[in-house]
């Protein structure tokens, strides 16, 4: 019979934790989410450009084509507006993640698809990613648990990758998770560090160059790795 072909695989995403609701008095959800992403926009300018504490909500408003009065209508407070903020920002890694096809065969493979996608996610999403770095120490607390959630699950996302090609025999042993973590900071710094990184080269040369160092440190001896085996007795 004839060897069938592998069928890549999606990432099933952990979805972000479900949170209340942010209050609001306006019964028409197309003008809620309107409103709402006219705030997310103005507000991570205004909080990376001035920081959380010194950008009040009249500033917000100024800045919106809306007054406070009518602001008020779709959050309670600056908290909420940072939330918004995170909520977006969480609802678009979950999407984005769970779009990645991951090669079903080979763990190198599926890793540079992930980190590709990954570093291409943090690019498109800097600033806020660059913002909740700074300010997610002032949310509250149960707002704050699920924007961890979120990190956690990007987490997982390339834990599971690394966790196969040990197995495989790919990957040297090695705590998956940390590497995994490793990982997540090595695409982020596309965000917080984005300036430098920028000077150091276009967008593919420097996903390319952390890619080398990344497999420098997960591979397994050549001569132990299964897929070397596989070639040599092709």
């Amino acid at each position: 019979m004839p060897a069938k072909k592998p069928v890549s695989r999606k990432l099933q995403a952990k979805a972000p934790a479900t949170p209340s609701d942010i209050p609001t008095t306006i019964k028409n959800p197309e003008r809620v989410a309107q409103r709402r992403t006219e705030l997310i926009e103005v507000a991570t300018k205004m909080f990376l450009e001035r920081g959380f504490h010194n950008t009040s909500i009249r500033d917000i408003a100024r800045a919106c084509s809306f007054n406070v009065a009518s602001l008020y209508m779709y959050v309670t407070s600056k908290d909420d507006i940072l939330y918004l903020v995170a909520q977006d920002l969480m609802k678009h890694i979950a999407q984005r993640l769970a779009e990645i096809e991951l090669d079903p065969v080979s763990p190198e493979r599926s890793l540079e698809i992930g980190f590709t996608s990954y570093c291409r996610i943090a690019d498109d999403f800097r600033r806020p990613i660059r913002l909740l770095y700074r300010e997610i120490g002032f949310m509250p607390p149960n707002t704050r648990s699920n924007v961890i959630a979120t990190v956690s699950s990007v987490i997982d996302f390339f834990e599971g990758i690394v966790a196969k090609g040990i197995e495989a025999g790919v990957f040297t042993r090695m705590p998956a998770r940390m590497a995994a973590l490793d990982i997540m900071m090595i695409a982020h710094m596309i965000a917080l560090h984005t300036r430098e990184v920028r000077l150091l080269g276009d967008h593919a040369s420097y996903v390319q160059h952390q890619l080398r160092i990344i497999y420098g440190g997960l591979r397994a001896p050549a001569a132990t790795t299964s897929e070397n085996i596989k070639r040599r007795g092709t």
